[in-house]
C-alpha cells in the first residue's frame, strides 16, 4: 500500500532536502498569489497566546498573508501583554474592536459562556468566525448560533485541532485509505487529566467526542456511567455508542487520572485490523497477524518541530483562512461543534437518568 503524505509537524522532507529550506521559510508562490486577510482575537488568556498567536505567527513565517490586527479581553492586563505579544492593537471589549478593526476573520477564544454572544455580534457585522471548544454550553444555543449564522450567509467554524495534528491525521488517512480492510467496526477510547480547574466534558472529552464522529460518523445512540466529585462536577464517565453505520463504540474519561503521564488513546477497528494513537503523539497499524506493526512517532527533541504545526491549531487556522479566501471547503463547520455539544448532554441525561439515549429522537443531533 501506498502511505499517506503526513508529516509530523516537522519541516517537509522535499522542503529540506530538495530545496535547501532546513525550516521551512523560504519564498512560497502559492501562499504569495492569496488574498491578504486581517485576524482579531476575543478573549486574549492562555489559548490565545500559548496556541493561537503563535499559529498565526508560524503561517506569517511561512509566507501567509494574514495580519493580526486586534484583541480583545475585559482584563487590561491580559489584553496589553496579549497585545503586546500581537503586535496588535488592545480593546476591552469584542463588539468596539470589531467596528474599529474589521477583521475578516474573529478568533472566539473567550471564556465558554461569551462564545454565543461575542460571535453574535461578529455574525451581525458580517464577519467570519473560529470558535473554541465547546461551540455553546447548551445544545439549543449551539444549533441556533449555527442557523442564525447560516441565514447571515456567514462562515462560522468550530476548533477541533486534533484533526490537523499529524498522528491523527494520518489515523483518518490511513481509514480513508482502506488500511483497516474495511470501513470502521470498532471505536474504543481513553482520555484523563488532572486539571482541578477543567470541565472533564467541555474543557476536555469534547476533543475526543468530536474525534468519535470524525472516524465514526453519527452517533445513533448512546449510555454513559459517571461517578461525581463532592461538588457534583464529573469525575468520571464511560460511555457506550452505537453509530448509525452499525459500528459501536466506548470511551472512558476521568478527571481522576494524571495530565502529566500517558493521557489519551484511540483505537480503531476495521476487519482483522486495527490502529491506534497514543498521546497524540505515535500511530501504529497492526494489519498483519505474522508481520509487523507499522508505527509513525516523531524524533523528539527535533528543532525541525513546531508545536503549532503537530498540535493541529496552523493547519486548522490555514484551513479556515482559506475557506474564508473561498479557496477550500471548511474542514470544521460549526455545525461538527454543535454535535459535539448535543453528545455532552445526551452523556450527561443518560449519566442522570441511567438510560439510553437516542440522539435524533431526543433532538440532539445539529
Amino acid at each position: 500500500m501506498k502511505w499517506p503524505a503526513i508529516d509530523f509537524g516537522h519541516t517537509p522532507y522535499e522542503a529540506a532536502f530538495a530545496r535547501g529550506d532546513v525550516y521551512g521559510i523560504g519564498a512560497n508562490e502559492a501562499r504569495a498569489r492569496k488574498r491578504p486577510l486581517s485576524v482579531a482575537i476575543a478573549g486574549a488568556g492562555g489559548v490565545a497566546q500559548a496556541k493561537w498567536i503563535p499559529a498565526i505567527r508560524y503561517l506569517q513565517t511561512r509566507g501567509e498573508p494574514v495580519t493580526l490586527v486586534a484583541v480583545a479581553d475585559p482584563r487590561p492586563e491580559t489584553a496589553a501583554k496579549a497585545a503586546m505579544l500581537a503586535q496588535a492593537e488592545p480593546f476591552a471589549d469584542a463588539a468596539t474592536m470589531l467596528d474599529r478593526a474589521r477583521p475578516d476573520l474573529l478568533l472566539v477564544l473567550a471564556a465558554d459562556p461569551a462564545h454565543v454572544p461575542i460571535a453574535d455580534a461578529a455574525i451581525a457585522r458580517g464577519i467570519a468566525c473560529l470558535i473554541e471548544k465547546p461551540l455553546a454550553r447548551d445544545f439549543r444555543e449551539a444549533v441556533a448560533l449555527v442557523g442564525r449564522a447560516a441565514q447571515a450567509g456567514v462562515l462560522l467554524a468550530s476548533v477541533a485541532n486534533k484533526r490537523f495534528s499529524p498522528p491523527y491525521a494520518m489515523a483518518k488517512a490511513l481509514v480513508d485509505g482502506g488500511a483497516l480492510k474495511s470501513a470502521p467496526t470498532v471505536f474504543t477510547g481513553k482520555f484523563t487529566l488532572g486539571y482541578p480547574y477543567v470541565d472533564l466534558l467541555e474543557g476536555g472529552t469534547v476533543h475526543l467526542l468530536d474525534l468519535v464522529q470524525w472516524f465514526m460518523g453519527p452517533v445513533a445512540r448512546l449510555h454513559a456511567r459517571g461517578v461525581h466529585w463532592d461538588d457534583g462536577q464529573s469525575r468520571s464517565a464511560v460511555i457506550s455508542f452505537a453509530f448509525a453505520s452499525g459500528a459501536i463504540g466506548t470511551l472512558m474519561t476521568s478527571a481522576a487520572g494524571m495530565s502529566f503521564k500517558p493521557w489519551e488513546r484511540v483505537e480503531i477497528v476495521g476487519r482483522n485490523a486495527f490502529l491506534a494513537v497514543d498521546d497524540q503523539i505515535e500511530t501504529t497499524l497492526y494489519d498483519d497477524e505474522t508481520g509487523p506493526a507499522k508505527s509513525w512517532r516523531p524524533a523528539v527533541p527535533n528543532t525541525l518541530m513546531f508545536d503549532e504545526a503537530f498540535g493541529g491549531y496552523a493547519g486548522l487556522l490555514e484551513n479556515t483562512l482559506d475557506a474564508v479566501r473561498g479557496l477550500a471547503p471548511l474542514a470544521v463547520p460549526a455545525r461538527d461543534g454543535a454535535a459535539a455539544v448535543g453528545l455532552i448532554e445526551a452523556i450527561r441525561r443518560s449519566i442522570a437518568e441511567d438510560r439510553d439515549i437516542d440522539i435524533a429522537a431526543e433532538g440532539l443531533a445539529p
